[in-house]
């Protein structure tokens, strides 16, 4: 396999596909827009602090679809992760204990012993459900399973959809959620067990990756734009970079959010109306406002705190440094709070401050010292996390194919791509599904 591969887009499933070319032997060329690597996976220096857009973490930790592609490459040993178990909800002014497993739920005493009973009798059995089986439920919310509950086991739905999917029940795929709980069940090899890189800054696995691929001597361009991807006679034939040059290649990967590399990087009529329908019901974003805090104590020795309840705006805590100390100074602290909003809010500079005085109030009512330890704070608001791995109708098979029959060498992957889990997780599984068919088309 000797043939020159283009991707384009240095994000987690451009950089994982790429690496497991590379070691193939592939000449892989990655063209990335932006000055670094990694995509929406990005970490920034903030103070001394280091500072993600967000709480991203390795989902499942061993069993993570990252996880496995750093193994395959044999580079797992190269990044140390520090595992986040210490997570509770905060409830009626008392911390209780998430559970590690299924059946530790009979001790949340957060909720009444029938009600816990009743929510094992729900979730025992999904978890020894087939995927096969859980894509059939793949267009319900999960609120079709939690509609009849009472008020503080929809709580806890609540809490577990903010862990894994960083939104509310009623935007998050029944299917999707129970390949989380079959993933996460130690009956079947699973584990709820979740990891982030010792050394701060999740974009530590993507600058991993980016190592891998240039050592194997391909390469990453950084601030390197393709206008257009060409197609001829149904087939791939080079790309045309932002300074009008072409680069000839007959087979070019796509790591884009599928939807807008469709309608930005190909001439019109190159899909049909009937195609680019189907792709772009797929552009649908949720959105957050999150505040980082530095904190001259720490309040808190748990990792993960998640306040339960209509009264609360937060709905996730996270202390980040009590998870590795190595994102603050000494003597500092970092922490983060943020919950989801709607799309104008996000957009709105006066609405964010809002939303960000709230999430103060019910941090300050958490922990009454909060005023005192305080020593800045940093709003910020994402509106293009993607929803898309959740949704209701547009999960796991839902979502864009790998491959398009009538254009040959073209190929895509990313989380808007046939793939499951959530984020980079997401992103990481739709590379490994889609290398097997270009390592078929490379051996042709």
């Amino acid at each position: 396999m000797t043939k020159n591969v283009v991707i384009v887009g240095a994000g987690i499933s451009g950089l994982s596909i790429g690496s497991l070319l590379s070691k193939d032997g592939v000449n892989v060329t990655i063209y990335e827009k932006m000055n670094r690597v990694g995509g929406r996976t990005a970490s920034t220096k903030f103070r001394n602090h280091i500072l993600d857009n967000g709480f991203h973490i390795m989902p499942f930790y061993t069993k993570s679809f990252i996880f496995e592609i750093l193994r395959r490459l044999e580079i797992r040993s190269k990044i140390q992760m520090a595992k986040v178990a210490d997570i509770a909800f905060y409830s009626e002014a008392s911390f209780y204990k998430y559970p590690k497993g299924i059946l530790d739920i009979l001790n949340l005493s957060m909720i009444n012993f029938k009600s816990r009973l009743n929510l094992l009798r729900i979730l025992f059995p999904i978890s020894f459900y087939s995927i096969k089986k859980s894509e059939e439920l793949d267009s319900l919310p999960l609120i079709t399973l939690t509609q009849d509950l009472d008020k503080e086991t929809k709580s806890f739905f609540d809490a577990i959809s903010m862990l894994a999917f960083a939104d509310i029940p009623e935007h998050i795929s029944l299917g999707e959620f129970i390949r989380t709980i079959i993933r996460a069940n130690p009956f079947r090899g699973g584990t709820s067990e979740f990891g982030y890189p010792q050394e701060g800054g999740y974009d530590q696995i993507s600058k991993l990756l980016a190592n891998y691929i240039t050592n194997k001597k391909s390469n990453i361009l950084l601030n390197s734009v393709v206008k257009k991807i060409v197609v001829e006679n149904g087939r791939v034939s080079g790309i045309i970079t932002n300074n009008n040059e072409l680069v000839k290649t007959d087979l070019c990967i796509v790591s884009l959010p599928s939807y807008i590399a469709i309608n930005t990087l190909f001439d019109k009529n190159i899909f049909d109306t009937k195609y680019l329908d189907y792709v772009q019901r797929l552009n649908k974003t949720t959105s957050v406002v999150e505040v980082h805090f530095a904190l001259s104590e720490k309040l808190d020795d748990r990792q993960v705190v998640f306040p339960v309840g209509d009264r609360y705006t937060t709905k996730g805590i996270f202390f980040i440094s009590n998870i590795t100390s190595t994102v603050s100074p000494p003597g500092e602290h970092l922490m983060l709070a943020g919950t989801p909003v709607t799309f104008d809010t996000a957009s709105n500079s006066d609405d964010i401050k809002i939303v960000a005085k709230k999430i103060k109030d019910d941090i300050r009512e958490i922990y009454p010292k909060f005023d005192k330890v305080l020593m800045w704070e940093r709003p910020m608001a994402w509106k293009l996390v993607e929803s898309v791995v959740k949704e209701p109708g547009l999960v796991w098979k839902k979502k864009m194919p790998h491959t398009i029959s009538e254009i040959k060498g073209l190929f895509f992957v990313g989380d808007s791509t046939i793939s499951y889990g959530i984020g980079t997780d997401s992103a990481a599984h739709s590379a490994l599904l889609c290398y097997p068919q270009i390592v078929s088309f490379l051996k042709r």
